[in-house]
């Protein structure tokens, strides 16, 4: 995502950008460190030491990066050895941002922003740079052609006019596009990591009914779970494919493919659906 839209590119070209870039390969990575298969409600509500330790709030998201920031600071690991107190405090800052926005409660108001506040960056013209190439979908000239600069016909953000805080706001959302990638893959990757899921999900509920609290939506293994066509075509239809076409809005061919398994993908849940039944896991 970030080489095909030229995020990459475009942050590689000042030292800031580098150390932020580093910050969201970081928070990719560790988003998830040390998660227990369950989510923030079931800590919550059953009163797990994280949720006290981080008072309720985006608790597991909190305890991957308590965990991985300490591992960042042991000495064998210490990557960042010769960074300056800037560039280190600047890595840190990313890392624990782009780990909290991950928290799914922070979903819609995060893609809100982002229409809100990229909406109007949408251009035609890219900038007259060497990164302004990057609206242009892949492959659309070969190496012995210098890129044309222009780019008229695309549409795409503007990165050149970005301010900081709108640059932060495309990283939260590039990492909420991947936070939900295994429904972009092809079909059996997909529903592997569904049926994963549905097994991670089951086990909660199980807990939940031992506890004596609420089973969570789509966690009673009695009822349909995650490989529910329906189920998975309401999770399509609200969460997934507003939030690749939002990209797509945003950086214009950088994510056909996603786009393409994502379309396929609802639709054989669909297609269950209308069987009522689930897809052959």
């Amino acid at each position: 995502m970030f080489t095909k839209s030229g995020l990459a590119e475009h942050l590689r070209e000042t030292h800031n950008g580098c150390v932020q870039l580093l910050g969201v390969v970081l928070a990719a990575a560790v988003h998830d460190y040390g998660h227990p298969g369950k989510n923030n409600a079931y800590a919550v509500k059953t009163g797990q030491l994280y949720a006290k330790i981080y008072n309720d709030q985006a608790v597991y998201e909190n305890s991957a990066l308590y965990q991985a920031l300490c591992l960042f600071d042991k000495q064998e690991l210490d990557f960042g050895v010769r960074f300056s107190i800037e560039a280190k405090r600047l890595l840190r800052v990313t890392v624990i941002d782009l780990v909290l926005s991950t928290d799914m409660s922070r979903h819609f108001d995060i893609v809100s922003l982002v229409k809100s506040k990229l909406g109007s960056t949408v251009t035609r013209a890219a900038p007259k740079r060497r990164s302004s190439f990057i609206h242009r979908p892949p492959n659309s000239f070969n190496s012995q052609q210098a890129p044309d600069i222009h780019c008229e016909h695309e549409l795409g953000v503007d990165l050149i006019t970005l301010t900081s805080d709108q640059m932060h706001l495309v990283f939260q959302f590039a990492l909420k596009v991947a936070d939900i990638g295994h429904c972009m893959l092809p079909l059996e990757q997909h529903k592997f990591w569904v049926g994963n899921l549905e097994k991670e999900f089951f086990n909660q509920g199980d807990l939940e009914k031992t506890a004596g609290v609420s089973i969570s939506p789509l966690m009673d293994r009695s009822k349909p779970g995650p490989t529910n066509g329906s189920n998975q075509a309401g999770f399509f239809d609200v969460i997934v494919l507003p939030t690749i076409s939002l990209w797509q809005k945003l950086f214009p061919g950088s994510a056909d493919q996603l786009q393409q398994h994502t379309t396929f993908n609802m639709e054989c849940w669909k297609n269950s659906e209308h069987a009522e039944h689930e897809i052959d896991m």
